[in-house]
């Protein structure tokens, strides 16, 4: 195999670097925490998995927050031990070898850019709608230029002010519907406080609709490893970024379920009551009235405002850093892998700014936003799925090749067992029965675009295999000084940078 010397790559030597250790496990938190959006999720899902689960809905997120704290176990498994800004690329490089990662890298990509669709029309349609309501015309497209030319803009001066403004946004909107549900459990909701929420038996479509819910849920959840992006900025990468992906989820869990519970008690416990959360435009502004008046209304159509703003802004970013990455080993223009005064992506966060608009707005103005935002969810989720599969997968045989020692069958057997499971069951409610046109065609280009994916890495693998390479460290770029130990001696060279202090 021929052997990348950093000769050949002079410009990795020269250019500015991430800075390394400049941020803590708090803004690990945000940049996952605030990809998942909280707030987002309850309000775009709650009233949809109510439809199946019914009273139940509670319930469906607690399932959901243990297949998904499942999947970050495994990712926290991964991170130990492989410190790297590129999450599940890196991770299934060690695992199955260069092609593996170029194709895994490639798919999480996609699901990150894929989701620009739903923020971007989901946001619009919210603030086209909001904009109706108060006697003015408002197009959802310069919404949804606006939204994205603030958060390039913030990407481009630095990691520090966009996870700043991250953290104000994600506390403030979980602050206001924190006491929104904690005003509606404390007054009892409409019918009084009950556990049979919990109870699976109250699902509308019975256990195949509970089961379905449940798929739903994990929606609410992807995003929780993007924290991983973070790798090579964050204080003791080994420790943060576990912490971080599992800190996630557990907190996100416990809102999220929370919120629902809330939800539902708020409207009440019967099937009457159900549907009229179902049938609600928005059920958590509607709550928000009837329990607290027009003052925490306003405030929660901020939050909300102030959720979309946080996603869409941590999702430029985490996915700047991959084609920053990409670009640095000559797998997308060089021109996009050069950091600006600030040790920031700027390119290709223009870049990702600018394509993503292109291609919602193309979408969104034949269709309509709200199309956009229904197809875009489900086109992301498939590819989401196979990366978190892929993962976890991958971890058994990742430990159990390279770190015998260390195994253990509950941590390294059990777990990724259950987050099979569930990734299973979600794939299995996502494709059965085959949904109507246009979703049963994007489950045909997800599995397309995955074979396109494998067959030209494999095509690279035989007639390129020093970009293969490349691509497998593409993320590797940025191992930490503790890492060198576990770097092959060619590929350290490759690096094209020293890793030692």
């Amino acid at each position: 195999m021929e052997t990348v010397q950093a000769a050949s790559r002079p410009d990795v030597t020269e250019q500015r670097t991430l800075q390394r250790g400049s941020i803590g496990l708090p803004s690990a938190i945000v940049q996952g925490a605030a990809m998942v959006a909280p707030t987002a999720g309850i309000v775009a899902t709650v009233a949809f998995i109510a439809s199946y689960a019914g009273l139940a809905s509670p319930l469906t997120f607690a399932v959901g927050t243990v297949i998904c704290l499942a999947i970050a176990l495994v990712v926290g498994e991964y991170a130990r031990r492989v410190v790297t800004a590129g999450s599940f690329y890196s991770f299934l490089r060690a695992t199955f070898g260069a092609s593996a990662g170029f194709v895994a890298g490639i798919i999480l990509a996609l699901s990150y850019f894929i989701v620009f669709g739903f923020q971007l029309g989901f946001f619009g349609s919210f603030i086209q709608g909001l904009g109706a309501n108060g006697g003015y015309a408002v197009a959802w497209q310069i919404v949804a230029v606006a939204l994205v030319t603030i958060n390039v803009g913030l990407t481009i001066v630095g990691i520090r002010p966009s996870l700043r403004l991250g953290l104000i946004a994600l506390g403030f909107e979980c602050a206001v519907l924190l006491v929104l549900a904690i005003i509606i459990v404390a007054q009892g909701g409409a019918t009084g406080n009950t556990l049979q929420a919990f109870n699976p038996s109250h699902s509308l479509g019975g256990s195949h609709g509970f089961w379905i819910a449940v798929v739903y849920t994990i929606f609410a959840f992807t995003g929780f490893e993007s924290a991983a992006t973070l790798g090579e900025e964050v204080k003791r990468p080994r420790r943060t970024i576990p912490l971080a992906v599992i800190g996630t989820v557990i907190a996100i869990g416990a809102f999220e379920t929370f919120m629902s519970y809330a939800s539902v008690i708020g409207y009440g416990t019967s099937k009457h009551d159900v549907a009229s959360l179902v049938a609600a435009p928005s059920p958590i502004a509607s709550l928000a009235t009837r329990y607290s008046g027009s003052a925490l209304h306003t405030l929660v159509t901020l939050a909300i405002v102030s959720s979309f703003t946080a996603l869409n802004l941590v999702t430029i970013s985490a996915l700047a850093r991959m084609t920053y990455s990409m670009a640095r080993d000559r797998l997308l223009p060089r021109s996009l892998g050069v950091l600006n005064r600030w040790n920031a992506p700027g390119r290709a966060a223009v870049a990702i700014g600018v394509s993503s608009l292109v291609y919602a707005l193309a979408v969104g103005s034949h269709w309509g936003p709200q199309n956009l935002a229904a197809w875009m969810s489900y086109f992301a989720t498939l590819f989401w799925i196979l990366a978190y599969a892929c993962v976890v997968v991958g971890v058994v045989r990742f430990i159990w090749t390279k770190y015998r020692a260390e195994w253990s069958w509950l941590r390294h057997g059990v777990v990724p067992l259950v987050a099979l499971g569930g990734l299973a069951w979600v794939a299995y409610g996502n494709v059965v029965p085959l949904p109507p046109s246009p979703l049963r065609d994007f489950i045909w280009a997800t599995i397309g675009v995955t074979a396109a994916v494998a067959a030209f890495g494999y095509w690279l693998k035989r007639r390129r295999p020093d970009i293969v390479e490349r691509a497998a460290y593409v993320f590797d770029d940025q191992i930490g000084d503790e890492d060198i130990s576990s770097v092959p001696q060619d590929t350290s060279a490759a690096l094209g940078h020293s890793t030692v202090s």
